[in-house]
């Protein structure tokens, strides 16, 4: 049977430097079930998470985003 992934748009609120929006990323791909994570094209505040629900949940990612990034918010599932 095929696994199926879950798709999460983060949002981090005004991000200062964009090394910081990228640490984030680096760390947020480290997590066990993130498949990918991407920075949207028009929006670079907006990043778009696949992730295997089974082993990771979305709430997980927006509490672990706000440990290094505090205005980071679920925008959509």
């Amino acid at each position: 049977m095929k696994k199926r992934n879950a798709n999460v748009l983060l949002h981090l609120a005004s991000p200062a430097v964009g090394n910081e929006v990228r640490d984030v990323l680096r760390e947020l791909a480290m997590l066990a079930g993130v498949e990918r994570i991407a920075p949207s094209a028009k929006v670079p505040r907006l990043l778009m998470i696949d992730y295997d629900p089974e082993t990771i949940a979305a709430t997980t990612l927006v509490s672990h985003a706000r440990r290094r990034w505090a205005a980071a918010q679920l925008v959509g599932m």
